[in-house]
């Protein structure tokens, strides 16, 4: 079964950088996520990008910000090439020992719970040059000369600082911001991980809260701060998903996949999958 978790090796690899060329790499990107904050930079053509089921346009000198554990995909808006370059980052390892800024990982789950803009237009950043800011990275990472990671640390930095005041100036409040990430929510971030290996078996929220040690009614209301959705409609939304790569990559029975995704029976399938992505299963296959 092709997972949707992105396993990544932050603890030793807190910084990666990465170079997609249409022409070269696998495309499309299938839907997929992961705990660390993940950045594109288009440097030629134009694609389709999708995240938490919104649709983005992307063509040159856009940049794009995914957060941590947000489902997303990329796929062609054309035959042309498209070419796109990334930064991968733990966002904890941007730590500033002061008591002026809060963490930039508890500003970034206040950005996303406030469904922060993350598709930004060229130089609107603050940076003259989005692309010299990635081949700089890029630099840093491959030659590892002395310093390299503080220099990468510094260019991250600054890039988020830019981007939580462009959201503050958009009206994003970060005035009540905590200084510290809640039990709660770290036990969700493991949670996340749990539910896409054992989607197939049909898990059910009453469980997932007994995983966390949390009530049925305070997990129901974490999941939902912290990710913007129920934890019922997370669980469909990676049920549709799965059955999509399926659809597309398979030949199984559409009576197969549903029991595969553990739905009740080929009829609820297609509900679901319809509600989701506006046709029904036969329709996309």
């Amino acid at each position: 079964m092709n997972y949707l978790y992105e396993y990544s090796d932050i603890l030793n690899t807190p910084y990666e950088t990465f170079a997609f060329d249409t022409l070269v790499n696998d495309f499309p990107v299938r839907p997929h996520f992961h705990p660390y904050v993940e950045i594109l930079y288009m440097t030629e053509g134009s694609m389709f990008a999708a995240a938490d089921e919104k649709e983005y346009y992307i063509k040159e000198g856009n940049m794009l910000v995914f957060f941590g554990d947000m489902l997303h995909s990329m796929y062609a808006s054309s035959i042309k090439r498209a070419v796109f370059v990334g930064i991968k980052f733990d966002p904890s390892r941007l730590a500033v020992n002061t008591n002026f800024t809060p963490r930039l990982q508890t500003l970034l789950t206040v950005a996303r719970k406030q469904n922060a803009r993350i598709c930004f237009l060229p130089e609107e950043s603050g940076l003259h040059d989005n692309g010299l800011f990635f081949k700089g990275c890029e630099e840093e990472l491959r030659k590892k000369d002395i310093g390299f990671d503080i220099m990468v640390h510094a260019r991250l930095c600054l890039l988020m600082t830019m981007l939580i005041r462009i959201w503050q100036k958009e009206g994003i409040d970060f005035s009540k911001v905590s200084e510290y990430v809640s039990r709660e929510e770290l036990s969700l971030q493991n949670i996340i991980e749990y539910i896409d290996l054992h989607i197939d078996e049909n898990p059910r929220v009453e469980e997932l809260a007994k995983r966390c040690n949390m009530s049925y009614s305070n997990f129901a209301r974490c999941f939902k701060e912290m990710y913007g959705r129920s934890c019922k409609e997370h669980l469909e939304m990676l049920r549709v998903e799965r059955a999509e790569e399926m659809l597309k990559f398979t030949d199984l029975s559409l009576n197969d996949i549903s029991q595969e995704l553990g739905y009740a029976d080929q009829s609820h399938f297609t509900r679901a999958f319809r509600k989701h992505k506006g046709m029904t299963p036969g329709n996309l296959r």
